[in-house]
């Protein structure tokens, strides 16, 4: 079920994008994306790396969704820790591979988000609104875009995974952390 959404939510996010842009620059003449502007790929260079950036986020999704209880740690980490394991602190690269391709997957799916902004920025665009800060910098606007938007998406990818960890699993995973979280309590 998560897949499917995953996949609905690329494929609007990037029809979104594509229409959005069509309507504020149907000739792609203020089009910022690198294959029209760099490359002159035109409208079949943009559908096709939609295409691929929505056939990498659905994959990389089932990815993660496959191995991501094969990276979780030995029972018992706080969070810190956990966080560590899963960034794959210490691990050999053969061992931290799973680990990479589990957040990567992870990323490219929340970074769809990114294509919902892009789209709604093109809305406005069409509407003659511009963000003040891309008048500074096409660029820099881009880089501040991308980096929130992966900060969001990793930090709810290990709040969400640490949960899952101690929810899931045997019962004792977390049993100490339980134990030290209601004495503080008491």
């Amino acid at each position: 079920m998560k897949l499917w959404c995953v996949a609905a939510l690329a494929l609007l996010a990037n029809g979104a994008d594509l229409a959005t842009t069509y309507a504020a620059t149907p000739s792609l003449s203020a089009e910022y994306n690198a294959l029209s502007r760099y490359f002159g790929l035109g409208w079949p260079g943009l559908i096709a790396a939609k295409l691929c950036g929505i056939a990498l986020a659905v994959a990389g999704y089932a990815y993660y969704l496959r191995r991501r209880a094969e990276c979780y740690p030995p029972a018992g980490l706080d969070c810190a820790a956990f966080r560590r394991h899963m960034a794959g602190a210490g691990s050999r690269i053969a061992q931290g591979f799973p680990h990479l391709g589990v957040k990567v997957g992870y990323l490219f799916a929340g970074m769809q988000l990114f294509i919902v902004w892009a789209a709604a920025e093109n809305w406005l665009l069409g509407r003659g609104i511009c963000v003040p800060l891309r008048r500074v910098s096409e660029t820099g606007y881009h880089l501040l875009q991308g980096g929130v938007t992966a900060w969001l998406v990793m930090a709810r990818f290990y709040a969400s995974n640490y949960r899952r960890y101690c929810a899931g699993g045997p019962a004792e995973r977390c049993a100490p952390l339980r134990a030290a979280a209601s004495s503080r309590q008491a």
